[in-house]
């Protein structure tokens, strides 16, 4: 994308130019942020993402001074600069962060963007072939102690549990579970299993809400897919049919081994295949063949 234009606190500017002082919150308490995304070109679930970014920067009382309406307007003119060359089978991540800023300028609210076709070979991989979960002995912050509700960097154990899993499998992920032994979510994405049909994921005591979490329940609604939310425990992922994890950036991605055991039957299973086609369905461009037919 090369210099890409980004917003930056109230202004338009070239992303090398989007600098943060060292005396920015962000150094030594993180930020909130999020990763809205087009595909085909055309923005989907902007509200959804923007609406959890402005409870998430209440949540630690980060008065931002933007409205929803205001943030999902800044996004789309963010996407506009940047899109002028964008090839026809290529999208954008639009990214945006908020730290506290400094008490005499105020929170600092970056808003940039950036190409998913560099990490399409990467995907068409996964989607294709799954990939491997593994479980991390680094444990899930508990809700008592910091609410996963709230998106924000300040989530070391993710970082830590993601770079155990990769110890000894470089390509795989990582699976947090709480302190009491039952899954919480990836280190950066919601699960689901299928067990004899339905399809289960965890209860959002102590994940983030995701909101491809959120559209894949509602799709096994409308596909008429028993589904539920209840406590899962590794002993779940052992006997599972099928797994898969999501995500904005991907959507989802199937599971072909889990803690180096594979998994048996077809990748991706029967329920991962419908929900997908549904997905695809639901933003208009099949997800998986746009990436992988992706010839560049």
């Amino acid at each position: 994308m090369g210099d890409s234009i980004c917003y930056h606190s109230g202004e338009y500017i070239n992303k090398s130019e989007a600098l943060v002082g060292l005396d920015d919150a962000v150094w030594f308490e993180g930020a909130v942020y999020e990763f809205c995304r087009t595909y085909n070109h055309v923005p989907y679930f902007w509200e959804e993402h923007i609406d959890r970014l402005i409870r998430s920067a209440r949540a630690v009382n980060i008065k931002m001074g933007l409205t929803a309406k205001q943030i999902y307007d800044i996004s789309l003119e963010v996407y506009n600069r940047n899109s002028e060359n964008l090839a026809a089978e290529d999208d954008l991540l639009i990214i945006t962060r908020v730290t506290r800023g400094t008490a005499s300028a105020g929170p600092t609210i970056i808003i940039y963007a950036a190409n998913l076709i560099p990490i399409y070979k990467e995907q068409a991989k996964y989607y294709q072939e799954g990939i491997h979960l593994v479980v991390a002995s680094t444990r899930q912050i508990p809700p008592q102690c910091l609410d996963p509700k709230i998106k924000s960097t300040n989530r070391y154990c993710n970082s830590l549990g993601d770079m155990e899993a990769k110890m000894d499998d470089p390509e795989a992920f990582g699976l947090l579970l709480d302190i009491y032994g039952f899954a919480t979510e990836c280190t950066r994405y919601n699960f689901f299993i299928v067990q004899n049909g339905e399809l289960i994921t965890s209860k959002t005591t102590n994940c983030l809400q995701g909101i491809t979490r959120a559209t894949i329940l509602k799709l096994a609604e409308e596909e008429k897919v028993p589904h539920a939310e209840k406590e899962v425990g590794v002993y779940d992922f052992y006997n599972a049919d099928e797994i898969f994890i999501t995500a904005n950036s991907f959507t989802m991605y199937p599971v072909r081994k889990f803690n180096y055991m594979d998994l048996d039957g077809q990748i991706p299973g029967p329920v991962t295949q419908q929900l997908e086609a549904a997905f695809s369905r639901k933003v208009g461009v099949d997800i998986v063949k746009r990436v992988v037919d992706y010839k560049g």
